[in-house]
């Protein structure tokens, strides 16, 4: 692939976590072709860990359940939004598409909307559509952001200085999360960020990722027992408000549950602000990644070694059942339902008090 294009999208809709894996390559790819104006086509909660990025130009938010809930409507309204979708495309001229989703079907769409250059992944022979690709049989063998790198290479970029996670936060969201731990007396104490719950991109599996709730209870009673500086955040959405009782309950007083009741930029302004964040693996693990906050992560069926904290570092402890032959279990973007869950059981909860521990130290 030789020269440069004026006008790129990506296409990335998945998690969040996900999403600030592909941050490093648009880093990349911007400093590559600085005049470049790079979009990115992601849902909604996505918009928020991008709209703050220099290196993107206009994000496309694309969301199937608009589509569908236009659909039961009425079909004129449904035609209506696949015109205006189609035009937001059309009207930006795209030269070069990356493709990150992984599926045919986009990449189909870009080439019947004239877009000449389009890359991504040839997972599972669903390449078809795409210009040039690499060819893959999921992310396995190394960390997410280093496939996507590789994308890069096939532009004959291959010096990737810097691979950290990129999340920008506004002035005014930086200000936010000041006064609202001034408001609640707390700038003075070691704020550690909990999250219990194993976000959204596993649905009704995401049980399958959870550390037991009393588990974290354990280990924030413990360390609020050895600190009385020590206060907690518990973070999460409202469907993972039940599980978080048992550690509000625990920590009697010095904790603030917040399951549900922030948006998510004011979530992220808050993880900035923590000295710790204990978590299983999922988006706020990576939202405190890229906030260069400390953190210890739990890591039942899922293989850290490709979804875990990057760039690797002492900062980031990640803790996970070496014991269990049949982990990593997650694998080609599925999981095994199995009825033990000794990935999880078997974590001890004071080799995370411990790790927990050290981290407030630094």
């Amino acid at each position: 692939m030789h020269g440069k294009y004026k006008k790129i999208l990506i296409i990335n809709r998945f998690g969040i976590g996900d999403l600030l894996f592909s941050t490093p390559m648009i880093r990349a790819l911007k400093a590559w072709n600085p005049e470049a104006c790079i979009d990115v086509m992601c849902n909604e909660r996505g918009r928020h860990v991008l709209q703050h990025n220099k290196n993107i130009s206009d994000i496309i938010v694309f969301e199937k359940d608009v589509f569908r809930v236009a659909y039961r409507a009425s079909k004129p309204f449904f035609i209506k939004k696949i015109f205006q979708f189609v035009k937001q495309i059309k009207v930006k001229k795209y030269d070069l598409a990356i493709d990150l989703s992984l599926g045919y079907k986009m990449s189909l769409f870009l080439k019947i909307l004239g877009v000449k250059k389009r890359i991504g992944f040839n997972y599972r022979n669903r390449g078809k559509f795409l210009t040039e690709k690499v060819d893959m049989h999921g992310f396995n063998d190394k960390h997410v952001i280093e496939y996507y790198l590789d994308l890069l290479r096939l532009f004959g970029i291959g010096d990737f200085v810097r691979k950290n996670l990129e999340l920008p936060l506004s002035t005014e969201l930086c200000a936010w999360g000041e006064n609202f731990i001034r408001e609640k007396g707390i700038e003075n104490k070691k704020i550690i960020g909990i999250a219990p719950g194993g976000g959204r991109s596993w649905g009704r599996y995401a049980i399958y990722r959870r550390w037991d709730p009393e588990n974290f209870a354990y280990v924030a009673k413990k360390l609020s027992e050895k600190n009385n500086e020590t206060f907690f955040l518990i973070l999460g959405s409202k469907r993972e408000m039940d599980i978080s009782y048992a550690i509000e309950k625990s920590l009697a007083g010095r904790a603030l549950n917040l399951c549900g009741e922030l948006a998510l930029p004011n979530s992220i302004a808050l993880i900035k602000k923590c000295k710790l964040i204990l978590c299983n693996d999922g988006g706020i693990l990576h939202i405190g990644v890229s906030q260069g906050v400390n953190t210890v992560s739990i890591f039942g069926p899922v293989n850290d070694k490709v979804y875990g904290p990057y760039p690797s570092s002492n900062k980031h402890k990640v803790v996970k059942a070496e014991s269990v032959p049949c982990r990593p279990c997650y694998k080609n973007f599925k999981h095994k339902t199995c009825r033990t869950h000794d990935c999880l059981k078997k974590i001890d909860r004071d080799e995370v008090l411990k790790l927990a521990e050290e981290s407030l130290e630094v």
